[in-house]
This record gives C-alpha cells, sequence and structure tokens, in this order.
C-alpha cells in the first residue's frame, strides 16, 4: 500500500514538475539575454490555449493548429519586445520589473475581455486512453506531455550550447557590452528570445491542458513556476527540469500526507515556501551562474 502510494506520487510529482519546468525555461530564456523577469508568463499560457482553442473550433487540425498557435505567440513576443520593452533599453532592473506587472494586468484583462470567463474544455490532443501500470492508470496525455516538453527543454539546452546563433544569446546574456563587441546584434537576440519563450509555452500549454477545463485563471499556475526558475538558476535552461522535479515531488508529498491534516493547505503553501528558503540560503539557485565581482 505505501509503495502504490509512493508510486502515485512520484509519477504526478514528476509529470507536473515537467509543466512547472515548460514554464520556468520561458522565465529563463528572456532572464538571459535582457535581465527582464517576465511576471507576464502565466498570461502568455493562458493565451496560447485559448489561441490554441480558437484554431481548433475553426476546424483546423489539431497539430496543425497548435503550428499556427505556436507562431502567433512567437509573433506576440517579438511585438511585447520590441514596443514595449525596447523603449525602456537603459532604464533601472526596477523599471523593467514594472512593465512586465503592466504587461500581466492589460494581458489578463484583454483575455477575459475577448475570450469570456466561462470554462471550456480543451481538446484531448495527446489522447485519451489510460494506462495501467501495476494498480495505477496513468493518462496517455500525461506520458507524451512529460516526454514531448523534456525533449523541447533538452533541444534548448543544446541549441544554447552548440549552435551559432545559441553562442551569440549566450554572450548577450553574459554581457550586453562584450556581445556587441562580437558583433552581435543584441536587440535581434533578445527579440529572438521573447519568441522561443512563446513558442515554448505554446508547448506547455498543450501538454497541461489537454483533456481539460480551461479558464483565464489558468494564469496563476505561472506563480507555481516561481519557486522552479529560482531553483535551478535563472540563467539556467537544463537545469529546470531538474527544479521542477524536486517542486512537483515536494507538492505531491506535501498533498498525500499533509493535506488531509492542513484542510488542504500544505500543498498550496510548499512550492512558496521552498521559494523563501531557497532566496535566503541559495539565491543563485543549483545552476545559476556565479558573478564574481572585482574591484
Amino acid at each position: 500500500m505505501f509503495f502504490d502510494t509512493l508510486a502515485r506520487i512520484l509519477i504526478s510529482g514528476i509529470g507536473n514538475g515537467v509543466i512547472y519546468a515548460s514554464i520556468a525555461v520561458g522565465f529563463s530564456i528572456i532572464y538571459r539575454s535582457g535581465r527582464v523577469f517576465n511576471l507576464a508568463q502565466g498570461e502568455m499560457l493562458m493565451i496560447a490555449t485559448f489561441i490554441a482553442m480558437t484554431f481548433f473550433g475553426l476546424g483546423f487540425n489539431h497539430w496543425v493548429a497548435i503550428g499556427l498557435t505556436a507562431a502567433f505567440m512567437a509573433l506576440l513576443g517579438f511585438a511585447i519586445e520590441r514596443f514595449v520593452l525596447r523603449p525602456l533599453v537603459g532604464q533601472s532592473e526596477m523599471a523593467l520589473f514594472m512593465a512586465t506587472i503592466g504587461l500581466l494586468l492589460i494581458i489578463n484583462g484583454m483575455g477575459i475581455i475577448v475570450f469570456g470567463t466561462e470554462p471550456r474544455m480543451f481538446p484531448e490532443v495527446l489522447g485519451s486512453s489510460r494506462w495501467k501500470l501495476g494498480s495505477i492508470l496513468i493518462k496517455q496525455s500525461a506520458v507524451i506531455g512529460t516526454l514531448l516538453i523534456t525533449c523541447l527543454i533538452v533541444g534548448l539546452y543544446w541549441f544554447f550550447r552548440s549552435t551559432r546563433t545559441g553562442l551569440f544569446m549566450t554572450a548577450v546574456a553574459e554581457s550586453h557590452q562584450i556581445a556587441r563587441s562580437l558583433g552581435v546584434n543584441v536587440q535581434r537576440s533578445i527579440g529572438l528570445s521573447w519568441a522561443l519563450a512563446g513558442v515554448v509555452v505554446t508547448v506547455g500549454a498543450v501538454a497541461l491542458m489537454s483533456g481539460r477545463s480551461v479558464s483565464h485563471e489558468i494564469a496563476s499556475i505561472a506563480f507555481i513556476a516561481l519557486p522552479v526558475v529560482l531553483l535551478s538558476g535563472l540563467e539556467s535552461v537544463g537545469g529546470v527540469i531538474i527544479g521542477g522535479v524536486i517542486v512537483g515531488v515536494g507538492q505531491s508529498m506535501a498533498a498525500a500526507w499533509l493535506d488531509p491534516y492542513t484542510e488542504g493547505g500544505a500543498s498550496l503553501v510548499f512550492p512558496f515556501a521552498l521559494m523563501i528558503v531557497i532566496l535566503i540560503f541559495l539565491p543563485q539557485g543549483l545552476f545559476g551562474w556565479k558573478r564574481i565581482e572585482r574591484i
């Protein structure tokens, strides 16, 4: 009985953790390039979800609709960087941070105006079968979504370490001045990072929402991804998988073993309690860049 419970916790925690990682990697990609912590990432997830459902409703093949959604979100990310954040270049990081709060509120409000507040059912684009593992039933969509996101994050890790464009973007992440001295177009790299974040959040939306009821409130899941990105390190791309699994499994353990005694509060509190601990004792995260400043 105990081992069945533990297996359920691990399976659920890993699945949820990888979903959190798909959102956290968007934070990392944007922060690496422009030193902007995009609090509107959850709202981008919400927009991606409803845009995909709009294309589904128009009769497009599921995979064509997902491709069109990814293209739309890439253009949206690029437009946000070009018309909202680029004019703020040279301003303090606080000004950029406040701009993303403004984006959060605007996108959230526009989502409600355009798509309404009534919950809708997202199609089961990743399959509706249930697979039996011993006494445990596993949703096909959860397995495929987990594999899809893992492959995406591994691909992004390879992209930033092994391709010319990825290495240029890494140079931008290290120092805009150094990147310019190497002939890198810094603004283009920052715009590309926002476009990539839009594509990533589309994949996360499909993996998370497949077969579920969705509303504008799904944007709040991005707040659970914050401890993931802080634990892995703000600049880490590959590390978000490990951070996501730690947060996801920890939250599942709290839900199984502590929620019955706390009226469901322990699993809600756990990610944010962990976030406070990380900020106090490990501010750079497990894989974040350690910066040494010489005077």
